[in-house]
């Protein structure tokens, strides 16, 4: 199977000339023997971006981003690695192979494609309705929340007019009462007939990473219950998986830089937001975020608010919120509403600046859980204030960095009055600390670059409890059996097939899986974790290093004086970085 995928994929990157792929989304410039252009990846002004077409990759000097066509394609439109091969091989015609062992899954994505359609045809179908006179109900209330067209054009909204409208519609287009109620648009009656699920409400498209319609949501028109009504899951829609605002985020990460995402609970706070001009704001849809949504946010930024509703609902969502978001990685800070207020309200009672300054005011995520904590206890009172220093030593605990913990203890002391000896002893230091492993244990040799990746690949595939890497390493494996892997792990990770077992399945024929499993067994369990993220730094190091070459060399061949100049400042950026 892994012979059979790579050899596809080699195909599809022949055809994916990196050069091409990218001037789909940037202007690259000539400059001497390669090309160049300014990172869509942050902003500048003197282009760092440059193509080496002898290899098919690209790296930037400025941000350090750097792969082949298909990093570029997932980076550039945050979706993961199978993500990336489905828009890349629709550009170049290549029908993407069942590469499961599963024959129907074929059938499957046609049947998908299918639904897929009848979803487009539906949402310009509710678009319409919007616009046309039978829309005016809806198109008042949109005026009554201050919502121009001009909005409501940009995130496709609609109207469905009743309840019977959209089947005949449907069915005149070829699709099947089956194909409605499979996608969730319809509902069946007690006499067997089909109707709209969203009969009578403004309709709002969800569209996932890959700007295709999975779902809708519907709002009333007036105050009768319920509000909201998203469509049900469905083989198209799993609501845990996605995250409202995707398609206009993209659009703003091409036009300006965009430092951190605003997450609220619903795509009215989106939509409001963005009129107001706060772009850059998406919505759970719900009061419960996800591990996959906080995943695919952290495609996208590295830093979060979380803004929920006012109210107690809205108050504990943001509590689980925290940590999920804080556990992928993102440096998390929260927004505490007034007066019971959502974002939607509170912008437009209040307008755009006011909402931006308490974006500035926002709380880091640490300080935010300890002054709710501190709001349960009277800290006047000794018996409480004990109470309250051991529950937020608990907190404090959670702290992986030291200069944090120490803080965070600074920041309870002075909430309480309390020694922060005593702080430190409550937090009991033996276990809260991480079980440090001498460096010594785990240094890797100077020539150890292939032990390091064959110990990441190990890890990756399921070896080491808790591995993770988010650096795309496909610049830096070189090696073209380890790129096959490496390759074949970032395919299956994100399906959720069991990548352990598909390493296993290959330990007989494959000997570069072989010399991986090898690899692993040679670190015992109590250092294997620190192990990991040591090879993961060394093959990141060691890459670098010959990007720095390869960079040194391309000046010193270059005769065109303008490329040589650029080059040699990005050179020098990248020292300066170092000091």
């Amino acid at each position: 199977m892994a012979e059979i995928f790579s050899e596809w994929l080699e195909k599809l990157k022949s055809k994916a000339d990196i050069a091409e792929v990218v001037s789909h989304y940037v202007s690259l410039q000539e400059r001497g023997s390669r090309k160049w252009a300014c990172c869509p990846f942050h902003h500048e002004k003197t282009p760092s971006f440059c193509l080496y077409e002898q290899t098919q990759s690209y790296h930037c000097f400025g941000c350090g981003a750097g792969g082949d066509a298909i990093s570029f394609v997932q980076e550039i439109e945050h979706t993961d690695f199978m993500g990336a091969i489905k828009i890349l091989a629709d550009k170049y015609r290549m029908p993407v192979p069942d590469f499961t062992k599963n024959d129907g899954n074929a059938n499957l994505k046609k049947h998908k494609d299918k639904l897929f359609e009848m979803m487009r045809d539906t949402a310009g179908y509710f678009h319409q309705n919007l616009i046309s006179d039978a829309g005016k109900p809806a198109r008042d209330y949109l005026a009554k929340r201050g919502l121009s067209m001009q909005t409501a054009t940009i995130f496709g909204l609609g109207y469905s007019i009743g309840r019977n409208q959209l089947v005949a519609y449907l069915t005149a287009k070829g699709y099947s009462k089956e194909n409605m109620q499979e996608a969730g648009l319809v509902d069946m009656s007690q006499s067997g007939n089909a109707v709209d699920t969203m009969a009578g409400r403004l309709i709002v498209p969800i569209i996932n990473n890959l700007k295709q319609v999975v779902a809708f949501g519907g709002r009333v028109l007036d105050d009768s219950l319920p509000k909201y009504k998203n469509t049900r899951e469905t083989v198209l829609f799993n609501k845990s998986k996605e995250i409202f605002g995707q398609h206009s985020v993209k659009k703003l990460k091409l036009e300006t830089a965009v430092k951190e995402l605003i997450v609220v609970e619903g795509y009215m706070d989106v939509i409001s937001l963005f009129q107001s001009g706060v772009k850059n704001a998406i919505a759970s849809m719900g009061t419960s975020l996800t591990q996959e949504q906080a995943k695919l946010i952290k495609r996208y930024v590295d830093k979060v608010v979380i803004c929920y509703d006012g109210d107690g609902a809205g108050q504990k969502a943001t509590m689980r919120g925290l940590d999920i978001l804080y556990n992928q990685g993102l440096e998390v800070r929260v927004v505490s509403l007034p007066e019971k207020l959502d974002p939607d309200e509170y912008v437009r009672k209040y307008g755009k600046e006011s909402y931006l300054k308490l974006l500035v005011e926002a709380k880091p995520l640490f300080e935010h859980k300890l002054n709710i904590l501190a709001s349960g206890y009277d800290l006047s009172s000794p018996q409480d204030k004990g109470k309250y220093a051991v529950e937020a030593m608990k907190i404090v605990k959670s702290l992986e960095d030291p200069a944090m913990i120490d803080a965070y203890i600074e920041y309870v002391a002075n909430k309480t009055g309390l020694g922060k000896d005593t702080l430190r002893r409550q937090l009991d230091v033996s276990e809260a600390a991480i079980a440090a492993v001498p460096r010594e244990q785990v240094k890797l040799g100077a020539s150890a670059f292939d032990r390091a990746v064959r110990y990441v690949l190990y890890g990756l595939f399921g070896g080491v409890e808790n591995a993770t890497c988010d650096t795309d390493l496909s610049q830096y494996i070189v090696d073209a059996k380890q790129k096959a892997l490496y390759d074949l792990y970032r395919a299956k990770k994100d399906s959720g097939n069991n990548t352990a077992e598909e390493l296993l399945t290959q330990e007989e024929s494959n000997a570069e899986v072989r010399a991986v499993l090898d690899e692993g067994s040679k670190i015992g369990d109590d250092i294997a974790k620190v192990y990991f993220d040591d090879c993961v730094k060394k093959i990141v190091k060691e890459g670098n290093k010959k990007r720095k070459r390869a960079l040194t060399h391309a000046i010193d061949s270059e005769n065109d004086e303008e490329a040589r100049f650029i080059m040699m400042s990005q050179l020098a950026q990248n020292n300066m970085k170092k000091h």
